[in-house]
């Protein structure tokens, strides 16, 4: 008689430690009797990001004296950015990254650069983003200029862009070291 009551209070101890262990995973998921969070989808990812705020950077330290606004470069009106037209370093590729007249987007795998060229026939780059992993240095010249640079450091090595004008359009070399 004496074993049946040890084996009952063993068959219970087993119990309640898989309840336990069963009410600690799902608490650790979440909750028992809420629902599991679900993945986003692509189109929810792209009306979060829409919707947060769009951290840009003072820009580069490069030369700059010459830009459009400064008071210098082109004259032309959509020459000079706006607040609809992001320029210098960005931490994201805008969602209309579409280049415009006189403009091109050079992609990578350290980074994406917008370039455009002015009426006067000089480079200038519009903005670039690093790709994660990667970063831009001190040394970006962002013009207007005869040729301008952008250069791209990582694990995955190095990716430097250098932007010239030919007959009014922007054309990229790019250099990787990986």
């Amino acid at each position: 008689m004496r074993t049946k009551y040890i084996v009952t209070g063993w068959v219970l101890a087993a119990a309640i430690a898989v309840a336990a262990s069963v009410a600690a995973v799902g608490v650790a998921r979440g909750g028992l009797f809420s629902h599991p969070a679900q993945p986003m989808t692509a189109e929810e990812v792209q009306d979060e990001l829409a919707d947060a705020p769009t951290a840009v950077s003072s820009g580069p330290t490069g030369d700059t004296e010459d830009s459009a606004d400064n008071g210098g470069g082109t004259g032309t009106p959509d020459a000079a950015p706006t607040a609809e037209q992001p320029s210098g370093q960005l931490d994201s590729v805008p969602d209309d990254a579409d280049a415009g007249a006189n403009e091109a987007v050079f992609p990578s795998d350290g980074g994406t650069v917008r370039a455009r060229c002015t009426d006067d026939g000089l480079a200038e780059l519009v903005w670039w983003v690093a790709e994660q992993g990667y970063s831009s240095d001190d040394s970006v010249v962002q013009g207007p200029a005869p040729e301008v640079e952008v250069e791209f450091e990582g694990g995955g090595g190095e990716f430097e862009f250098t932007v010239t004008c030919a007959d009014g359009e922007p054309q990229a070399s790019i250099e990787s070291d990986d």
